[in-house]
């Protein structure tokens, strides 16, 4: 399996000592015929110099800089640099089992399929929590139920390996700027005939207050209603059955970056209006949906009748 490629892509934006872990688990893969794409999008911390010292340790590391201008972009441009047969994207807090490549090309000679995702740990300060499903949710898959999983449960595109076939020609979407991976991996998945879900964890998904997604809210997570524009002519051509899925899966992104707003206490009284009512125009849609739990219809019937309700209760609650 060796003589397969793969390419490793990584864009970064200030992960501080992070990188260092990332990269440890990449150069230290037992599969040894990797190249790691490294692109800074803009760093102002000391990730640039973290990266260059690996890059002249091992010659499989190619760097890239750019202004910064979002993962989008520096996903994409490493797509367009990368020279694999297979294409991967870590993201630069995170890292990985040593052995991930060499088990997943093994896996997609052994089942014979066109893409394999597997599993994820999430990984705390102090402690690890392995993420698990349903055993039914592992196996081998066609095109329909695989983007059934990807709806419901494996929404990223870093816990998968895709071979060139899938990639080449398809970019991540530069203007959504939340939820942008999982339309990659909606599109790619479209592309693919076959798949095998994998229940031995890879990938260990890190919870900072570092990572890229926490924080305080940030206008551009509202880019995420984009969404609606692309994934519904999409879903309604192609997998009908899951259009409300899809709806539902969207009113609890809309929730979030509402309560994000709520929490901030900043001046969102606008970008607040405007998604509530886009979350009106598609509710009675969300709640048609046959997944979803009694506790998630109590929460999106609660927030439409009250989003400052919805937030009281929530913060009582959780916080």
């Amino acid at each position: 399996m060796q003589k397969y490629l793969v390419s490793i892509i990584v864009p970064f934006y200030n992960p501080g000592e992070n990188l260092k872990k990332c990269l440890d688990s990449l150069v230290n893969q037992t599969h040894k015929n990797i190249e790691i794409i490294l692109i800074d999008d803009g760093s102002t911390d000391y990730s640039l110099d973290i990266a260059q010292q690996y890059m002249e340790l091992d010659n499989r590391i190619i760097l890239e800089k750019q202004e910064n201008q979002g993962v989008s972009r520096a996903r994409n441009k490493g797509i367009e640099i990368a020279k694999g047969d297979y294409f991967s994207f870590v993201d630069s807090d995170d890292y990985l089992e040593v052995d991930t490549y060499e088990y997943l090309l093994k896996l997609l000679e052994e089942k014979q399929v066109d893409v394999v995702n597997y599993e994820h740990y999430i990984t705390y300060p102090d402690k690890e929590i392995v993420h698990e499903l349903p055993d039914n949710a592992y196996g081998l898959f066609d095109k329909a139920k695989a983007q059934y999983q990807l709806l419901y449960n494996v929404q990223f595109a870093c816990n998968k390996l895709f071979p060139r076939k899938i990639i080449e020609g398809l970019k991540f979407d530069e203007a959504i700027l939340r939820g942008e991976d999982t339309l990659f991996a909606k599109m790619a998945f479209d592309r693919a005939n076959s798949f095998w879900f994998d229940k031995r964890p890879l990938y260990h998904y890190v919870q900072s207050e570092e990572s890229a997604v926490r924080g305080k809210f940030r206008k551009n997570q509202l880019s995420v209603m984009k969404l609606y524009d692309v994934c519904v002519p999409f879903y309604k051509e192609k997998y009908p059955e899951l259009l409300n899925g899809f709806y539902a899966y969207m009113a609890g992104q809309l929730i979030s970056i509402y309560y994000d707003m709520w929490s901030d206490e900043g001046q969102y009284k606008d970008e607040q209006k405007n998604l509530l009512s886009i979350y009106r125009k598609y509710y009675k849609y969300a709640i048609q949906c046959k997944n979803v739990s009694k506790k998630q219809l109590v929460k999106y019937r609660i927030f439409n009748f009250s989003p400052q309700v919805f937030c009281k209760i929530h913060k009582l609650l959780w916080e």
